[in-house]
């Protein structure tokens, strides 16, 4: 049985507030009947309010303080204003501040009806609307991890599949492509939330780690993330404690994962990676899709983030209208998803209004959707050598330092990149990591 909507009414004239009043609560309402701003916000504080209908001048008393009250704690409530006589400029302003409805006189009992009605319909769509949402968010979400693309609906079952089986898991992708989301579903379908998930930098300074905390880790989940910047001393280390204490027979419940952002293969083959820990480790790999290669997942990344970002700002809804929407599908996130929640962050935070535009997307993705071709300006008359050099050296940056990728961006393979790479010192421009 639904519950009947509470209306809080705000008017000083008594006849008025007692007819109307009557008026409500004979049509089913539960109307909680107040005179002045003081017992507005005392009621505010303490009742769950759907509809608001009150005075013009008790609202805009103290800088909408009431207004502002109300829509800090109730972000879908409905306000209604009444007027003594209306004032275009007036109810422009009252409008944009997020009142639902002006209404001047007469005030007679069918057009407060009326706007009550349309307001409780309002209210309803909306309830509606988040049920669906829900419905659908819960449906291309798992485990908190966002996609309604074939790649991550593969990525899903295969968390399901892994979380039952106890071998190690190699988790490859990009740097913000969500390799830890992936490697805490699993460990949250294997173990639940009782067990624990200890995290390990491999980028971190390692000496010693393996005879310390980490082995009284009975049950639960060791994630080795980033075991591509392991330094080989370390990765010897790693592999005599993994073989010893964990698959010799004398280890408890506990799950193995790994996580790099670059092909491991790349790594043994340049010799900065042990073939031994390679294969012990990538007894299953799942590989993780780069956000430009399931852009249809960017729509809702964009709408869950946005809702979370306004619960977390304190702000109220917060949408994306069509041609930002489209320029950030556009854009092709070297940063991926931690890049995209990154961005709308900012946006929000300096936009002045509750719909992002164009306007409000950083310079720098409106210039990459330009520049995406990948055109570069050559003067006649360079030099091949040069020209060999600022191609390598743009394809590098466009790929984020992957040399796996401008390889085959490039048409070459790995190793002349390497080769043209130390001709030019390209090497003195690349991160390290990479």
């Amino acid at each position: 049985m639904k519950l009947p909507r509470k209306v809080l009414l705000i008017e000083d004239d008594t006849l008025l507030r007692e007819r109307w009043e009557n008026l409500l609560r004979d049509e089913g309402y539960y109307v909680i009947a107040v005179w002045n701003r003081s017992l507005a916000l005392n009621c505010l504080g303490k009742e769950e309010i759907d509809i608001m209908l009150v005075e013009e001048e008790v609202l805009s008393e103290n800088s909408f303080e009431l207004l502002a009250f109300a829509r800090q704690r109730f972000p879908d409530m409905v306000v209604v204003v009444t007027g003594r006589e209306e004032n275009p400029s007036r109810v422009r302003e009252l409008l944009a501040k997020g009142v639902y409805e002006y209404l001047s006189p007469p005030f007679t009992s069918s057009r407060i009806l009326s706007v009550i009605r349309r307001a409780d319909d309002h209210l309803t769509l909306l309830e509606e609307n988040k049920d669906l949402r829900r419905k659908f968010t819960h449906r291309f979400s798992f485990a908190g991890i966002t996609g309604v693309s074939e790649k991550m609906q593969r990525i899903f079952n295969l968390i399901l599949q892994v979380s039952q089986v106890k071998r190690p898991v190699l988790l490859v992708g990009e740097q913000g492509t969500g390799k830890e989301m992936v490697a805490r579903a699993i460990h949250r379908y294997a173990f639940g939330e009782e067990k624990p998930f200890v995290r390990v930098l491999c980028g971190a300074t390692l000496q010693g780690l393996f005879q310390g905390d980490i082995l009284r880790v009975e049950e639960g989940t060791l994630y080795f993330e980033d075991v591509h910047l392991l330094a080989l001393p370390f990765q010897a280390e790693l592999l005599e404690f993994l073989e010893e204490h964990r698959f010799g027979g004398r280890g408890g419940n506990v799950r193995i994962i790994a996580s790099s952002e670059v092909p491991l293969e790349e790594k043994v083959a340049q010799g900065a990676f042990r073939n031994d820990l390679y294969y012990f480790l990538s007894v299953i790999k799942i590989e993780i899709p780069p956000l430009r290669e399931r852009k249809e997942d960017i729509p809702f990344l964009v709408d869950q983030f946005l809702r979370d970002i306004a619960e977390e700002t304190g702000r109220g809804p917060v949408r994306i209208d069509r041609e930002a929407l489209k320029i950030l599908i556009e854009y092709d996130w070297p940063g991926n998803v931690v890049e995209l929640k990154n961005t709308l962050e900012g946006m929000v935070i300096l936009s002045q209004s509750d719909v992002l535009t164009p306007e409000d997307i950083p310079e720098h993705i409106r210039r990459g959707n330009l520049l995406r071709e990948g055109v570069i300006g050559i003067r006649l008359g360079t030099p091949l050598k040069e020209v060999e050099k600022l191609l390598i050296r743009e394809t590098l940056k466009a790929h984020r330092f992957n040399k796996t990728r401008t390889a085959q961006a490039l048409g070459i393979s790995l190793r002349t990149l390497y080769r043209k790479i130390e001709e030019y010192h390209l090497d003195e421009e690349t991160p390290q990591k990479t």
